[in-house]
């Protein structure tokens, strides 16, 4: 069967749509912010000397929608920006304290997700299902 008669696009769009606004009312709940911005929030925890540039290139989106949301978790605290010592045109990011702890108290949200697909889906399914989405990724990318 192919790709378009089963509506795999339509099928991986309404997928997607519905794990994020689970997802999103989720973090809202327990840290304010929604899964885009925790993208954010995780790569410039998980990394030293983080640009804006390199937020974008980690998400796969463009710089000017990082720079949007960059301000808006500026705005409530979670990400600081500072000019570099080494490059006096890089701005370098960094997590508050209040950044680290959404970063941390973020998981449960996440577990709640992974617990539900866990249900739906065995081991091997998942990890099948995980394959998929590497190589569409890689695919499209």
């Amino acid at each position: 069967m192919s790709a378009s008669k089963l509506k795999l696009y339509w099928r991986l769009q309404l997928a997607a749509h519905f794990l994020q606004k689970r997802a999103d009312r989720d973090l809202l709940e327990s840290g304010n912010v929604t899964t885009a911005q925790l993208g954010v929030i995780a790569v410039i925890g998980n990394g030293t000397n983080v640009t804006q540039k390199d937020v974008a290139v980690a998400l796969g989106l463009n710089e000017s929608a990082i720079t949007a949301m960059v301000r808006r978790l500026i705005g409530l605290g979670y990400v600081e920006r500072q000019k570099s010592e080494h490059d006096g045109r890089a701005k370098l990011l960094s997590l508050t304290d209040d950044g680290h702890a959404i970063h941390q108290n973020t998981r449960p949200p996440f577990k709640k997700i992974n617990t539900r697909i866990e249900s739906v889906l065995d081991d091997a399914e998942i990890e099948n299902l995980a394959d998929y989405l590497d190589r569409l990724t890689e695919a499209f990318r």
